[in-house]
């Protein structure tokens, strides 16, 4: 899951539908508390990224950018350790480099991750430097994909984030990562409506539909136009083309308005 930072008029409004959201959640877990109730992987969004360095406080740094609770047990670092450099090995094949070094925390609890922000998914991405894995977000398919976004949203730059959309975004990370969760084909719907962080998380509480679309789409993108193509996408993006994105996805047509 990717977290990107919006401009001021509209954080406003998003924060008010996340609040309202936690704010009827909770109230219905109160009610409910017998019953187990699936959640989508809606997550406030901590206060700011620049200082990432207050994250590591209580933290145990284990190699350069990488930080665990102090619970974690040898194995669990080792293993960590094992599946991080796997994933950066295919973040670096697939883009041919690597550019983004994000801090990485890593917790061996529920209530280290929600330390972070962290409630109901598994790992979150803030921007290009930060990612938070929880305890069940360690796997070198998860951590490949947090890790796709920050390289993806590195190379972009800060002032470009804004121009795509989340199907695009989430849509490559899946296709990275290779993640058989999402590898099944699913009936289509309209993308201009997987544009928006707003849309996205409201779509995203029946996951699977979702991430298998935004994954098709991608993939059919990407066997037309291949790593020249994303590179291509990129660069004129990162020109000052607003209108670049529409012209160059033109090959998912079938998806509807993009």
């Amino acid at each position: 899951m990717i977290i990107k930072y919006l401009p001021l008029e509209k954080v406003i409004p998003t924060m008010i539908k996340v609040v309202t959201f936690l704010t009827i959640s909770l109230s219905f877990l109160s009610a409910c508390s017998h019953a187990p109730i699936k959640v989508s992987n809606k997550n406030p969004k901590p206060k700011t990224s620049s200082n990432a360095n207050h994250f590591s406080i209580g933290m145990m740094r284990i190699a350069p950018n990488i930080y665990v609770d102090p619970k974690m047990s040898t194995h669990q670092r080792e293993q960590l350790l094992s599946n991080i450099k796997q994933s950066k090995e295919s973040i670096h094949t697939f883009f041919g480099g690597t550019e983004s070094s994000p801090k990485i925390y890593a917790c061996s609890t529920r209530k280290c991750f929600k330390k972070f922000g962290g409630v109901y998914a598994n790992a979150k991405t803030i921007n290009d430097d930060t990612v938070f894995l929880s305890n069940k977000g360690q796997n070198k398919t998860t951590i490949t994909h947090e890790l796709a976004h920050a390289e993806f949203n590195k190379r972009l730059g800060k002032s470009h984030w804004n121009k795509v959309p989340m199907w695009f975004d989430e849509g490559l990370a899946v296709l990275i990562c290779k993640n058989p969760k999402y590898a099944k084909t699913v009936p289509t719907m309209p993308l201009n409506k997987l544009k928006t962080h707003d849309q996205w998380l409201d779509a995203v509480r029946d996951e699977k539909p979702v991430y298998n679309i935004a994954r098709q789409a991608m993939e059919n993108w990407y066997k037309g136009v291949g790593a020249k193509g994303l590179h291509d996408l990129i660069a004129r993006l990162k020109k000052g083309e607003d209108v670049a994105f529409a012209k160059t996805v033109s090959s998912v047509q079938q998806y509807t308005k993009l």
